[in-house]
């Protein structure tokens, strides 16, 4: 029997640390290339990091340059920086991983590109940067217990949420993430940026949660996918390119990279200011009648005079006009325009309930919504998501029926239209167009018919855009996207839509320009039947859609009711908190505070704008609280003036800001220099 050494083994595997081959400085950023083929992404000398590339092709043949040979590699200069090329082959499979610099930047980007040597390439999973066990050559965070993931959702579908929590095996968010310290806000962010093709993730390994990677190809539940990510083909298939920087405050790396996907997919801009207006959802749901739609447009027009946009409009918004009298509503269109207020409307084109198979299409006989289902490769319909079947945008008919149904809005003559549930035009299928291959190329193609329909030079004016429950990504055909789903009058209403602005604030005029906090109920929803919401929560709800950077749409019945004193509590509270034209000015700012802290409890935040400082304060225990704050987290010097702009009362501080808040209370405040 031989006897094993087991000392004598772990010394020989410890002695074998892979050594450097050569390096490339490249500005701030450089790289040390080992000889196990890993990659030392490096910022201002300091390792950080260290990544390979794998994929699989459609026939299971696996490639990783962890394993792979590398044939070559290749520098070229670029305009900003380089561009290195590292080439392997494994198993048939040509490879090649492209590194792109700037000089005077702290990130790269990379892609993946595939050629299989004996076929036509197919595959439908690229890890694009596929980073190592973190050794101790590595950043001592990537092996900290105490490291943190942030989770990005897919969407805003099902009262989703964005997430910290320390790695976990397996733990995947969608698009983009950051991987950092929460101490010191130091970290990684990693994040696609073309995601017109693919859908991509960052993802924990399911083998080690420290070993991270950046996928394209994910399709899960999380995605509302059944089927696999479709397969992309051709002579060679390349990954999306992702973005990876390290940031001394991921806050700013977010912003990074935000505006980084901005320069490359452009930024759908509107002329106007922030939206002012009212939605009918929360309010009335599907009992909506023309004379509570009239009603509203009236309430605002006549008692909400400081509720509006920079140029005194507001958009009274349809969510849904089903079976409405069509002459009425021209009529009141007509009247609502010659008064300076716009109005909105709704459709869901890339879904239906399943009780509306039979209903038949616009402008085709004999075809009905139940021929427009998206069908799985077995030709089985899939299950409803969230309570409504897919479509497949790419049949001729249903092509067509979405075409009419913009050119009727048109017609009509609405200024504002809600898309929603976009999300279902992107799941994986087989779809009548062989040309699309994935769930996000299907949604590409719905996103540029929308875009060629509403093109303000071909309709003659300007559409306000504005995506609900939507994918965060592609981002460039919409001016506003909902931060999240359903979001009500009461104080965990408030505390949801804060989450989308604490981990989502880097989104506000940069994927979008504005971020939308749902309809602000400030009395009471006949959706959520919680019951009457109370002053301090409609105050507290008020306020989270001020600094969300915003789209600030109310959402209350203001009659004609049977119920007439209900109807005056509503009217009475919506004038108390929504004629506060000291507040509405920061709305019409356009700009998302940022959060203090990166946590799921964070409840302060500030704004530095045009040499005013602004801070917002929630209070989101089941007690009084009082805060002694200092004023330097805010940006600002040790003492000054706090102008309460939600009561337009002022105190002087020295040193601290002391605020004391009731249960379910908040206040906005202005900073202002002696």
């Amino acid at each position: 029997m031989t006897n094993f050494n087991i000392n004598e083994i772990v010394k020989k595997q410890l002695s074998k640390q892979p050594k450097v081959e050569h390096n490339f400085e490249c500005g701030r950023v450089s790289f040390d290339f080992y000889d196990n083929n890993a990659v030392m992404y490096k910022l201002d000398g300091v390792n950080i990091n260290w990544f390979f590339a794998s994929g699989k092709t459609k026939d299971g043949r696996y490639f990783s340059s962890k394993t792979a040979k590398k044939t070559s590699y290749r520098i070229a200069a670029t305009k900003n920086g380089y561009t290195i090329s590292l080439y392997y082959w494994e198993n048939d499979i040509n490879f090649v991983q492209h590194l792109i610099t700037d000089s005077n930047n702290p990130f790269f980007i990379c892609q993946l590109e595939i050629m299989d040597e004996k076929k036509q390439t197919e595959t439908n999973y690229l890890v694009v940067l596929d980073f190592g066990y973190p050794s101790d050559l590595c950043l001592s965070m990537f092996s900290s217990l105490e490291t943190k993931m942030l989770f990005c959702p897919y969407d805003n579908d099902m009262w989703v949420r964005y997430e910290t929590a320390y790695l976990k095996s397996g733990e995947t968010s969608y698009d983009v993430s950051a991987i950092y310290d929460p101490k010191s806000l130091n970290g990684l962010i990693l994040g696609s940026i073309d995601n017109d093709i693919w859908k991509n993730a960052v993802m924990a390994s399911e083998y080690d949660a420290r070993c991270l990677r950046c996928i394209s190809g994910i399709a899960d539940g999380g995605s509302h996918d059944e089927n696999p990510h479709g397969y992309l083909s051709g002579k060679t298939v390349v990954s999306d390119r992702f973005f990876c920087g390290f940031f001394k405050d991921i806050r700013d790396g977010l912003i990074y990279y935000s505006k980084l996907a901005q320069n490359k997919n452009g930024i759908y801009k509107y002329s106007g200011s922030t939206p002012f207006g009212w939605n009918s959802y929360s309010a009335l749901a599907l009992d909506i009648s023309l004379d509570h739609y009239e009603e509203a447009a009236n309430f605002l027009y006549h008692q909400l005079k400081n509720f509006t946009d920079s140029a005194g409009v507001t958009y009274i918004n349809l969510d849904n006009n089903f079976g409405l009298n069509k002459i009425k509503l021209k009529r009141i269109i007509k009247k609502l325009h010659k008064r300076n207020q716009k109005v909105g409307t709704y459709i869901s084109p890339l879904c239906h309930l399943e009780l509306m198979n039979m209903m038949s299409l616009k402008g085709s006989f004999f075809k009905f919504r139940k021929d427009i289902v998206l069908k799985k490769p077995d030709g089985s319909n899939y299950q409803p998501i969230d309570g409504k079947l897919p479509i497949d945008i790419t049949i001729p008919e249903a092509e067509k029926d979405f075409r009419l149904q913009l050119k009727e809005v048109i017609d009509f003559g609405f200024d504002y239209i809600k898309f929603d549930f976009l999300s279902h035009g992107a799941v994986e299928g087989e779809r009548y167009n062989k040309e699309i291959k994935t769930g996000r190329q299907a949604l590409s193609y719905f996103y540029q018919i929308l875009k060629e329909e509403l093109d303000p030079a071909k309709i003659g004016k300007e559409i306000v855009i504005d995506f609900a429950i939507s994918p965060l990504f592609p981002s460039n055909f919409a001016h506003s996207r909902r931060c999240c789903y359903d979001a009500f009058g009461h104080i965990e209403d408030t505390k949801y839509v804060l989450n989308a602005l604490t981990y989502g604030f880097w989104i506000n005029n940069s994927l979008y320009q504005f971020s939308n906090p749902d309809h602000t109920v400030l009395y009471n929803s006949v959706v959520d039947k919680r019951g009457v919401t109370s002053y301090l929560e409609a105050k507290s709800r008020y306020n989270a859609s001020i600094i969300s950077g915003t789209v600030m749409l109310l959402s209350d019945n203001y009659g004609p009711d049977i119920n007439d004193k209900e109807i005056q509590f509503a009217k009475e509270r919506t004038i108390l908190l929504a004629n506060n034209e000291n507040l509405n000015k920061i709305a019409r700012l356009n700009k998302a505070f940022l959060p203090l802290t990166f946590e799921n409890d964070n409840n302060i935040y500030y704004l530095s704008f045009e040499g005013k400082t602004y801070g917002a304060v929630f209070n989101f225990a089941d007690e009084v609280k009082t805060y002694r704050l200092n004023p330097k987290i805010f940006n600002f010097k040790n003492d000054g003036i706090l102008m309460d702009l939600n009561n337009n009362t002022s105190t002087e501080f020295k040193d601290k800001i002391k605020l004391t808040l009731e249960k379910n209370d908040s206040i906005i405040f202005e900073l202002i220099k002696k």
